[in-house]
């Protein structure tokens, strides 16, 4: 298995298996915030540019790639670290070509966090929780009426352990995948 992000790894094979990399990921992209906090780490795939905020020309605001010049964005885990979400998601949206694709992927307030209100108990970097509806939101709040439309939303909770304490780190999966296709 390619040694992508931490969180990543736990669906990097239903995706081969499932499709979801042929059918969201075609061509280049880009993999926003994917390193994360392990050293070593390798883009979601050999297709896609790796950037974190050690990418040269990237400030962590406007993205140094032209216009519509991306067939995809992928984000996992990343968001919930950036303060002013929608300037990030204006730029991912900037970037993909029409007809492209955005892979946003969120922890879920309910399986992760277990709690409704900052701060985190597992990241204190963490700037917001999101249930399914609060990722949708940030979406339509920040891009153009008619500019994109969803294509895939799914809450991933395989192996997750719903008896586990509120107090101890959720195992297993614990996330909110968006894909939102730009269509203008």
């Amino acid at each position: 298995m390619r040694l992508v992000g931490e969180e990543s790894r736990k669906t990097y094979m239903d995706k081969i298996n499932n499709g979801f990399f042929i059918r969201f990921m075609k061509g280049s992209g880009l993999d926003i915030g994917y390193a994360g906090y392990l050293q070593n780490t390798l883009p979601i795939l050999p297709t896609a540019t790796g950037v974190d905020l050690s990418y040269p020309g990237y400030d962590g605001k406007k993205l140094p790639f032209p216009d519509n010049s991306q067939d995809y964005v992928y984000s996992s885990h990343c968001l919930e670290h950036i303060a002013d979400f929608k300037n990030a998601i204006q730029e991912w949206h900037r970037v993909v070509k029409k007809g492209g694709f955005i892979i946003t992927i969120v922890p879920h307030r309910d399986l992760y966090e277990k709690k409704f209100f900052l701060p985190s108990r597992f990241n204190g970097d963490h700037k917001r929780f999101y249930q399914t509806s609060d990722l949708i939101k940030e979406f339509e709040i920040s891009l153009p009426t008619n500019s994109f439309r969803i294509r895939h939303l799914q809450e991933n909770d395989a192996g997750h352990d719903y008896s586990q304490p509120e107090e101890e780190h959720s195992k297993g999966q614990y996330e909110i995948e968006l894909v939102i296709e730009k269509i203008s």
